[in-house]
């Protein structure tokens, strides 16, 4: 998929990866997701496991919506990857947990998008795009809290 661009957002938690990753895998439905998180996730299958689909919707009036299926859920390799099957993006988010060193691990999410129609990129680059960056900030700074309060 050529003309991909990616963003990378990530957050140091003092936590075990195992319970870093089994949250990542209730993303947007879990109790420690912010209540002024600009995203609602919908979780379609009522399963958590490769083939669930989600219904994302953002919290803004006329905002925009998309489907989003997993497409790996690698509890071996603390990896979950969600492809966007509509909307207004092409590509995937991944979730993933890392190791800094002993007992210090990261949880990454990576943002692999291309905005598609022109309505849609004018949007994203003049409001959506920090907006987003902003929230998954808060997003993460939430898990983070939650983990480390455990």
């Amino acid at each position: 998929m050529s003309g991909i661009d990616t963003i990378v957002q990530e957050v140091i938690i003092a936590s075990s990866p195992q319970s870093i990753f089994e949250e990542l895998l209730i993303w947007g439905e879990s109790s420690w997701w912010p209540k002024k998180s600009l995203m609602r996730f919908i979780n379609l299958s009522g399963t958590r496991e490769e083939s669930s689909v989600y219904l994302q919707k953002t919290r803004l009036p006329f905002g925009p919506s998309w489907h989003t299926r997993n497409e790996a859920v690698d509890s071996k390799n603390l990896r979950i990857r969600r492809i966007f099957l509509d909307g207004m993006f092409e590509g995937f988010e991944e979730l993933s947990v890392e190791r800094l060193q002993d007992n210090v691990f990261k949880a990454v999410y990576a943002f692999n998008y291309r905005v598609k129609g022109l309505i849609n990129k004018i949007m994203w680059n003049l409001v959506f795009k920090r907006l987003h960056i902003k929230n998954i900030d808060l997003i993460l700074g939430s898990l983070k809290r939650y983990l480390e309060r455990k």
